[in-house]
């Protein structure tokens, strides 16, 4: 009796012992760094969006011809020429224009190499704080190829700001080691109203200011930087303030999702900017519901080529 007794007890903490592994083993599951396989030349790369775009093809063909028409006249409007709207970006009236990106090299490369020759800006303020921007700067002063902020180059930005613009100021405004020590021992205030201070103390009358920062604190959401600012800012007018969302084509699954969809249906466009994506017909938002977060939280988007490929329509 003693002996079943004590093989019982056994086989229940051993029971009780997997139980805990794969509680454990399920609450810090990580997924695989295995790169999905699909061909590079595929629109969509995350895995389960193509439904998305059969789903929204599908309820396409099946409207009226006069709706889709409608639909198509609508794209093709507020889907402009990277390089005609970059250029009407340039010559309207600006204070302040926050940038949003994913922290990744594509989308730095793309700033670099496309977005900063083709503005004018007087002051570019970096999601780095005055503690550590100086050691950036000296080491792109230095000639360091890559620097990294972030987890991706910074170099290749500072470079094209000052070549596109030689009298730029560049400042970071991210919350310094001194305010977070400050915020924690009050108990009150947040990262994102030290960065708002810290981008208000850099506005300077009469000049455009160009902010690089993480796309969310760049969202019009509550309690971030960017809507801070808009709001509380009372210096700049609402006109003189925007905010854009840089997006690689193949960063997102929803946008991947969507390219698809728009080369279906005939509308071909690789790189575009949406100056107001409030006026995309709202069927694009029911259809593709995940771009309300990248979408309509900006003023304006870009989505820009990351690679060369077949269903590339135009070049970067």
């Amino acid at each position: 009796m003693i002996r079943r007794a004590m093989i019982v007890t056994a086989l229940l903490a051993f029971l009780g012992l997997a139980w805990m592994v794969g509680e454990w083993a399920r609450m810090n599951f990580v997924p695989s760094p295995t790169p999905i396989q699909v061909p590079a030349d595929a629109f969509v790369q995350h895995p389960g969006y193509e439904a998305v775009t059969s789903k929204a093809v599908e309820a396409f063909d099946a409207m009226p011809a006069g709706r889709q028409q409608e639909l198509l006249g609508n794209l093709r409007e507020n889907l402009a020429r990277l390089d005609v709207a970059l250029a009407s970006l340039d010559q309207s009236r600006l204070t302040i224009l926050c940038i949003g990106e994913s922290h990744l090299d594509s989308t730095r490369r793309f700033v670099a190499g496309i977005l900063l020759p083709r503005l004018t800006i007087d002051v570019l303020l970096l999601e780095a704080s005055n503690d550590t921007l100086p050691g950036i700067m000296t080491k792109v002063k230095e000639g360091q190829g890559q620097v990294p902020l972030l987890g991706a180059d910074i170099a290749a930005v500072i470079r094209s700001a000052r070549e596109a613009n030689s009298a730029v100021v560049i400042a970071g405004i991210d919350e310094s080691e001194s305010q977070k020590a400050q915020r924690v021992h009050r108990k009150q205030g947040s990262r994102d109203l030290s960065i708002a201070g810290n981008l208000r103390s850099q506005i300077r009358t009469g000049k455009r200011h160009l902010v690089l920062f993480g796309a969310l604190h760049c969202a019009d959401q509550p309690n971030w930087m960017y809507r801070r600012i808009r709001l509380g800012e009372h210096r700049v007018r609402r006109e003189e303030i925007t905010n854009i969302n840089v997006i690689g084509e193949h960063q997102d699954g929803t946008v991947e999702a969507f390219l698809a969809f728009i080369d279906s249906v005939g509308v071909g466009r690789r790189n575009f900017l949406i100056a107001d994506t409030g006026s995309l017909d709202r069927l694009i938002f029911t259809w593709f519901p995940g771009l309300t977060r990248s979408f309509l939280r900006f003023d304006a988007v870009i989505v820009f080529q990351e690679h060369a490929h077949r269903h590339s329509r135009a070049p970067p």
